[in-house]
């Protein structure tokens, strides 16, 4: 099951697993806030998190497809400085509780 988006196509979600350089988190954090909330009509940023454990932060989103997630990181986010490692996953939505 896909999460529909927005205009009602229904887009695969991703959450991408971010480890940052410790002495460069202040500015990877800046970077990570300015990312667009579209990308190239085919990426929707949902949010940028901070997230405990052996990761520092995560960036919920959908993309058209795997070939299009996989550019949105290898192109805004891997490409942030401070951003060490990334960890991509396909999620599946189950339950959705809110709405913004």
């Amino acid at each position: 099951m896909q999460k529909p988006s927005e205009d009602g196509m229904n887009m695969p979600v991703y959450m991408t697993l971010l480890r940052v350089d410790r002495p460069r988190t202040k500015n990877a954090l800046k970077s990570l806030k300015a990312l667009p909330k579209t990308w190239k009509t085919n990426t929707k940023v949902f949010y940028v998190a901070n997230v405990f454990g052996e990761w520092d932060n995560c960036v919920w989103f959908e993309a058209n497809d795997h070939d299009h997630a996989m550019n949105f990181v290898q192109t805004k986010i891997s490409t942030i400085p401070g951003v060490i490692h990334t960890y991509t996953l396909p999620t599946t939505p189950i339950r959705k509780y809110f709405r913004r």
